[in-house]
């Protein structure tokens, strides 16, 4: 009796019956590394397609997602675009693409400023207090062996002269001092850390570590000067008293209307926090003459 043959399946058909639609392919989430590829990131805003960084900060990472996936001109900082642009006009989306990718830029190099910033003193200190553990640790472990294979004497093993076997390895000393040999290692190894963190060359200016919206700024302020070649320095709205300094009411400026425009509306800090920042970014540039003068004027 003649088995009847199945219908075979087209292989091509069945690569095709598999295939994604060009617009879920499109929409899928890609994963940028800190190392920023423009046409990339170019091609993925034009597609409307999110872009989701590793970033250390969630708050970073959703930046970075609306910068991505917002209409075109949607968003209050695509006004900025203008100053990519030598006619003042603010409609172009190949400028706003290019703004975006440059403001995407700012928190990825915050982040890895602050990523690379030297370690706190409390850092420190707990990792001072882990390598003290460590060394205790290793010394107790020492003292689970033989009296007669602790220390440097280990090296030579068991005594020739034990003849009631009395410094002989059993099994969980034996063990234990396998413990030992790994944690040793570590323990040199955050010695080694501690000492290479310790050394660094001490920041410009003392202080607390920087926060996150401190680098954010000291970052973008960076950029505007070199696309703008402008200062950052905010103009003091002040009400004089009488006999009395003057009394700050405000401060205003092309850098401080695009900081607020990003880390106020896109990002999730305060309109103060921003200008206090802008602020003490501006005044921590400026000679020490310039400093006073600022300060007794506010």
């Amino acid at each position: 009796m003649k088995q009847s043959k199945l219908p075979r399946q087209s292989k091509r058909r069945s690569d095709r019956s598999e295939r994604k639609p060009n617009n879920e392919r499109d929409s899928a989430p890609k994963v940028v590394r800190l190392e920023l590829n423009a046409k990339a990131l170019s091609e993925m805003i034009a597609g409307r397609r999110a872009i989701v960084p590793s970033l250390p900060n969630a708050r970073d990472n959703v930046v970075v997602a609306k910068l991505s996936t917002a209409k075109i001109g949607d968003l209050p900082v695509d006004q900025f675009c203008r100053l990519l642009r030598n006619d003042g006009k603010s409609d172009d989306e190949k400028h706003i693409i290019n703004l975006r990718l440059a403001l995407i830029g700012v928190y990825f190099k915050a982040a890895d400023a602050r990523r690379h910033a030297k370690a706190t003193r409390d850092q420190i200190k707990s990792a001072r207090m882990a390598f003290a553990s460590l060394t205790d640790a290793i010394r107790k472990l020492d003292l689970v062996r033989p009296a007669g294979q602790r220390g440097l004497r280990a090296v030579f093993g068991s005594p020739l002269d034990d003849t009631k076997g009395l410094e002989e390895f059993n099994e969980f000393g034996s063990r234990c001092w396998h413990v030992q040999m790994k944690v040793a290692p570590i323990a040199q190894a955050l010695s080694r850390l501690i000492e290479a963190e310790v050394t660094k060359p001490k920041p410009a200016k003392s202080g607390d570590r920087k926060r996150r919206l401190r680098t954010l700024v000291e970052v973008l302020a960076v950029w505007w000067r070199s696309v703008t070649g402008k200062s950052l320095s905010p103009s003091v709205h002040a009400k004089k008293l009488d006999h009395r300094p003057a009394l700050v009411i405000g401060r205003s400026g092309p850098f401080i209307d695009l900081a607020r425009a990003l880390f106020c509306t896109i990002d999730e800090f305060a309109e103060s926090e921003v200008i206090s920042a802008v602020t003490n970014v501006h005044e921590g540039q400026l000679p020490t003459k310039a400093k006073r003068k600022s300060k007794i004027g506010a």
